[in-house]
């Protein structure tokens, strides 16, 4: 339980973090991602319903702040989420560095091909505003750039729930 509230502020302060001091900081093609970041540690060392709550609440979080449709990044990241877990049933998300870079670039495609595609569906297009295509590629390099420190710290915070140890039975 610790663990879940440990994050939940590790989420509002990414939150903030990204749409303040990061935005004041990089140009808008060149700002790292840190909440896919979040997402995609959740999506890892998370089991399944609290790290869905938790992705939840960034989503949320995330259209509160960014000002765009209520539930358009709480969808996307749940998505991402789930897209890791079923894909953790198959593959091993190791802790290799190039597997995870790997892994946060194909979301980061994922993630633009949803916001490209449901505002055109759900019929908001007009009202969202879609950065060019092209800026995909810098913003992918600067958070992938980003993975190891980011999860370095996040594993350093991260206390993950003690397994319970039964003494032997005689």
């Amino acid at each position: 339980m610790f663990r879940f509230f440990i994050f939940l502020l590790i989420a509002f302060l990414l939150t903030l973090l990204q749409s303040t001091l990061i935005s004041l900081i990089f140009p808008s093609h060149l700002k790292p991602d840190l909440m896919i970041l979040l997402v995609v540690f959740l999506g890892i060392f998370f089991p399944p319903l609290s790290g869905a709550f938790l992705v939840l609440f960034c989503g949320l979080l995330y259209d509160t702040f960014s000002s765009g449709p209520l539930g358009l990044f709480a969808f996307v990241y749940l998505s991402i989420f789930f897209f890791l877990k079923v894909l953790a049933k198959v593959l091993i998300l190791g802790e290799t560095l190039l597997f995870r870079i790997i892994l946060v670039g194909v979301l980061m495609v994922f993630q633009s091909l949803l916001l490209l595609f449901l505002p055109l569906v759900l019929g908001i297009a007009p009202r969202f505003l879609r950065p060019p295509p092209i800026w995909i590629l810098p913003q992918m390099l600067i958070t992938c750039a980003a993975i190891w420190p980011f999860f370095h710290l996040l594993r350093r915070v991260d206390i993950p729930p003690a397994e319970e140890s039964f003494p032997p039975v005689p």
